[in-house]
């Protein structure tokens, strides 16, 4: 039975990763930060071996990919929000970066053969002209958040591991993806929380705040996978992709920010009114972006499975 690690295991990315590989009868290992919740994977304690260890302690986990010895390792684990990277600009970089460079020399020493899948971003190019819409692989990095930046810098130090240390490190860009157990810190969760809230509470509130949902930029377009749809690309990365290289992965289509809170509110009853709120709007935001995944389709056979309706549905 092969041996698959995961950071960040207990994310939302993640926690679905480790019930696909379960799925598809993976050994699974998944490491934690100790301070951090595992509500995503409550459900798969029997599953799993789940491991607190915090990425910036270098000898404790050294240890752990000495005894584990993984044959698949993919490193999730990140501070994930551009919106909250901005208020820690340290923070974001000094745990995306050395957390991958700690994890990255320890396989080195002690699982040299292991397949080891690097999560960039589609944030890493930053604003797009529109005539180089859809993005390709080849499209110039342009980052604009500090977030930004740590996954350039991930995407990178992923490349040096494999020319300098001979890893088998497969790189991605993943394009936005949404689903159940999404931090409600992102746009489509945080619809998503709020239109619940107030579903459940629509007799409860006080009058004048009675379906009152907060949202930032509504003016922007994103590329939504569902996040079920994303891990199968995880390991079909590392099952199929070259060593060294780098692949989009989205659906290939934008969808405006605006339409998908109007398809949510849908699914409730609660007559729902829209307060724009300056405070969840980006310092440099990004207005519309979509990917060309050619290239990782053509590698891999993937495509996206789920319709963006029913993983809205889900996530409501």
């Amino acid at each position: 039975m092969k041996k698959a690690l995961i950071t960040g295991v207990a994310g939302f990315a993640g926690s679905h990763l480790a019930q696909y590989l379960v799925s598809k009868k993976f050994s699974v290992f998944g490491i934690f930060h100790p301070d951090h919740s595992i509500e995503n994977v409550k459900h798969l304690k029997s599953s799993i071996k789940l491991i607190g260890c915090n990425l910036l302690d270098k000898n404790d986990l050294r240890n752990h990919i000495k005894n584990i010895n993984p044959d698949y390792v993919f490193h999730l684990a990140a501070f994930s929000s551009p919106a909250e990277s901005f208020k820690d600009p340290q923070k974001t970089l000094s745990n995306n970066i050395f957390s991958q460079l700690y994890l990255l020399e320890s396989l080195v020493d002690f699982s040299p053969k292991a397949r080891i899948l690097i999560i960039g971003s589609a944030d890493e190019y930053g604003n797009i002209d529109p005539k180089d819409l859809p993005v390709d692989e080849d499209t110039a990095i342009s980052p604009v958040s500090p977030y930004a930046v740590s996954k350039v810098a991930q995407d990178m130090l992923g490349l040096q591991f494999f020319l300098h240390s001979k890893l088998h490190v497969v790189r991605v860009r993943p394009f936005n993806h949404i689903g159940p157990r999404q931090s409600t810190s992102f746009v489509v969760s945080s619809f998503a929380a709020q239109i619940v809230s107030i579903e459940q509470n629509k007799k409860g509130l006080p009058a004048g705040r009675q379906g009152e949902i907060n949202v930032g930029n509504l003016e922007t377009w994103r590329d939504f996978t569902d996040v079920r749809d994303m891990v199968r690309a995880y390991l079909l990365a590392l099952e199929k992709g070259v060593w060294g290289n780098i692949y989009n992965i989205g659906s290939g289509k934008a969808a405006k920010i605006a339409d998908i809170l109007k398809k949510l509110m849908s699914f409730s009853k609660a007559k729902i009114k829209i307060k724009k709120d300056k405070s969840l709007f980006r310092p440099v935001d990004v207005k519309n972006i979509y990917c060309d995944f050619s290239k990782f389709k053509r590698q891999t056979g993937w495509m996206p499975k789920i319709p963006i309706n029913k993983t809205l549905f889900d996530t409501i």
